[in-house]
């Protein structure tokens, strides 16, 4: 069943709907004007980095210039030969060749150290280009500067030295005071000893006599035959 209106109503209804939107356009307009009032209103911040004193504001984009170089200045450490003359050495130990001197007064500047911090590797003044170590716990070292600041450099191998006592006698080795065992007593008849010199006694005679003095070197069995008598010997066949 259909229902009929009358004109009037509808055209109220209509009239209704059309006031309606009007006021939803004009309150869209409104909060659209208010929008960008506020917008023009509100002010934009911007962050400015504040320069030091002396420095010129830049951009904030990251850059990779450093800000300070870092200037390393090689440590300054001299050993000097006091109270006499001071090995220079094959390695960093006494168990190596002497193969140059410092002589008293002189000063070398330290290129390195050994691991312990013992030993210093210096330019050998009488040859040019080559190097060698000295120690620095003797009585005639004098040394200047922090050495720990050294770099450590790497010594070679030493290779043992020994004197072989073949006679029939004790011997004193001088200025060690090392007695060696007569040949009767082998293998106790061979001692190892750094390279350098020695002067050989024989400890069983009165007055302890000079037997020989030795140079003895690094790799070097030195066979003492003679007992400081007109004796000689000859050493075991190992």
């Amino acid at each position: 069943m259909l229902f009929r209106f009358p004109h009037r109503i509808m055209r109220l209804a209509l009239a209704v709907v059309l006031l309606s939107l009007s006021a939803c356009i004009v309150r869209t307009q409104t909060l659209t004007s208010a929008t960008a009032a506020a917008t023009e209103a509100l002010p934009i911040q911007t962050w400015t980095a504040v320069p030091q004193s002396g420095a010129t504001a830049t951009n904030a984009s990251p850059s990779n210039t450093p800000i300070a170089a870092l200037t390393m200045t090689p440590a300054s450490v001299t050993i000097s030969a006091v109270n006499g003359n001071l090995y220079i050495r094959r390695g960093s130990g006494s168990e190596f060749n002497p193969i140059a001197t410092l002589l008293q007064g002189q000063t070398a500047t330290a290129a390195g150290r050994d691991i312990l911090n013992q030993w210093l590797y210096i330019p050998i003044p009488s040859q040019p280009g080559k190097f060698g170590w000295v120690s620095t716990l003797t009585i005639y070292s004098s040394v200047g500067g922090r050495t720990m600041d050294l770099p450590v450099v790497d010594s070679p191998l030493a290779v043992p030295a020994f004197i072989e006592n073949c006679s029939l006698n004790n011997m004193i080795i001088q200025p060690l005071g090392v007695i060696v065992p007569p040949g009767s007593q082998f293998p106790d008849n061979i001692i190892q000893f750094d390279p350098g010199e020695y002067t050989i006694r024989n400890y069983d005679l009165p007055k302890n006599p000079e037997v020989v003095i030795i140079e003895l070197v690094e790799g070097e069995t030195y066979p003492l035959t003679a007992d400081g008598t007109v004796a000689h010997h000859k050493c075991a066949q190992g």
